[in-house]
C-alpha cells in the first residue's frame, strides 16, 4: 500500500511542477533539450525511458546543471563520494517485476518446469531517488565529450528519420498547414520555404508523424482511432504525446526546438485536463516514447532501477 501511494504522491509532485511552469509562461515540454544525449545513469551508462527521460531532462535545465546525468547515493558511496550537504534527490518511476504472494492452490498444482511454469510474477510501480552529478563531490566522473552536429548534419538526421520510419503514412510536403489526416493515413505540412526556420519545419513534421503513430495499422492509440472533440481530454492528452514526441526527435537530432506559439485558450484547456487528471502528463510522456520508438524502430535496453 505505501509503494502506491508514494506513486501516486510523485505523480503530484511532477505534475505541481509542471502546472507551475506552464502558469509562469513557459512550455515546458517545448523547451531547448540538451546536446549530449538523454539522461542516463551515468554508473550503468544506461539511458532512462519514458517519463524520466522527459523528467530529469527538465530537471536539469530547471536547476542549471551540466549534465543530464545521475546516480543514487549508494552508487556514489560505491564511488567514494557522496551528495553534498543540502542537496535533495529527485524521483524516478519504473516497473519492477515481483513475486505474486499467496498463489491458490490450483496455480500451485500447475507445473513449474520449462516453458510451461506458471508466471507468479506481477509488474508494480516504483519509486527511486536520484541525484545529477553535480549534486556530488569526491567523484571523479570522466569528462564527457558532446557530440555536436553542424548545421548540415542535422537536417541530413532529420531526414534520416523520416526516410527510415517504418510503414510511413502518405506526405504531403506542399500542404496548406501542418494536420494529419487519419482517415486517409496522411501527413500533410507546408513546403518548407514557409517556415521561419527548417528546426520548425522538422518539429512541426515530427508532431504530425507522432499523430500518425496512432494509426491502427501502427501502434492504434485511441485518441487517433477514435473521434475526439477539439480541446477534449482525449485531445489534449493527444497533442500532449505529439509535442512530447517531437521533442524527442529533435533532441535525437540535435535541433534546437523553436517557442511555439499556442492560444491562451489551448493552454487553460490542458491546464485544466491536469488539475483533474494528475497522471495526463506521465501517461503523454509514457505514449510519446514508445511514438518515437516506432518512429526511429528502435528496441532500448531495460530501463535501470537506480
Amino acid at each position: 500500500m505505501a509503494v502506491t501511494k508514494n506513486f501516486k504522491d510523485t505523480y503530484q509532485e511532477v505534475t505541481d511542477a509542471v502546472i507551475e511552469q506552464m502558469e509562469s509562461g513557459n512550455i515546458v515540454w517545448r523547451c531547448s533539450w540538451n546536446q549530449v544525449g538523454f539522461p542516463m545513469n551515468v554508473t550503468t551508462g544506461i539511458s532512462y525511458r519514458g517519463w524520466n527521460v522527459f523528467w530529469l531532462n527538465f530537471h536539469t535545465m530547471l536547476k542549471g546543471y551540466s549534465m543530464p546525468y545521475y546516480i543514487t547515493f549508494k552508487q556514489a558511496q560505491d564511488l567514494g563520494g557522496t551528495i553534498k550537504k543540502g542537496e535533495k534527490g529527485t524521483k524516478i518511476t519504473y516497473w519492477a517485476s515481483i513475486k505474486v504472494k499467496g498463489q491458490n492452490d490450483e496455480a500451485a498444482e500447475q507445473p513449474t518446469d520449462g516453458d510451461n511454469a506458471v508466471q507468479q510474477t506481477r509488474m508494480v510501480p516504483k519509486i527511486h531517488t536520484v541525484f545529477n552529478i553535480d549534486q556530488t563531490e569526491g567523484i571523479d566522473f570522466p569528462k564527457v565529450e558532446a557530440l555536436f552536429r553542424s548545421d548540415a548534419e542535422k537536417i541530413a538526421a532529420c531526414e534520416q528519420i523520416i526516410e527510415d520510419m517504418p510503414n510511413r503514412p502518405q506526405l504531403n510536403l506542399n500542404g496548406q498547414y501542418p494536420v494529419y489526416y487519419p482517415l486517409k493515413d496522411m501527413v500533410a505540412v507546408p513546403d518548407i520555404a514557409q517556415f521561419d526556420s527548417s528546426e520548425e519545419y522538422y518539429c512541426a513534421l515530427f508532431h504530425e508523424l507522432a499523430h500518425s503513430t496512432g494509426h491502427e495499422s501502427r501502434l492504434s492509440r485511441k485518441e487517433i482511432t477514435q473521434p475526439n472533440k477539439y480541446g477534449s481530454e482525449p485531445y489534449s492528452r493527444e497533442e500532449l504525446t505529439a509535442e512530447l514526441t517531437a521533442a524527442f526527435l529533435c533532441a535525437i537530432t540535435g535541433i534546437q526546438q523553436q517557442t511555439i506559439q499556442n492560444s491562451a485558450a489551448y493552454l487553460k484547456g490542458w491546464l485544466k485536463a491536469l488539475k483533474n487528471d494528475k497522471t495526463l502528463i506521465l501517461k503523454a510522456a509514457g505514449q510519446a516514447q514508445k511514438a518515437a520508438d516506432y518512429i526511429m524502430a528502435v528496441v532500448h535496453e531495460p530501463e535501470p532501477a537506480g
